[in-house]
């Protein structure tokens, strides 16, 4: 949870993953997303915002949602060969 800085805790939930848009807008399939919930819920969503910036500007960019004042993200499309980029990547970011 280095990544994300000693203002939030991070783990793991499940979450439904949204299929797409046009003929299934409300489809979804079961998945599971790594969270950084801030800790201080005053201001939780510009500090899940700042998260979400940080992440975009990775080598290969890491994007995610913002809900609740949480940053989700949902690894449902994370191949098995990318797994270990992602990690190094979130090692080396700075909070």
């Amino acid at each position: 949870a280095r990544f994300a800085g000693e203002g939030f805790a991070v783990g793991f939930e499940p979450c439904a993953s949204q299929l797409g848009s046009g003929s299934l807008p409300v489809e979804r399939l079961p998945s599971a997303a790594l969270v950084a919930r801030p800790v201080n819920a005053k201001g939780a969503g510009r500090a899940a915002g700042r998260l979400s910036e940080r992440l975009r500007e990775l080598p290969r960019p890491a994007v995610g949602r913002i809900h609740d004042g949480a940053l989700w993200l949902d690894l449902r499309c994370l191949r098995t060969s990318e797994e270990g980029l992602l990690i190094v990547q979130l090692s080396g970011a700075s909070p």
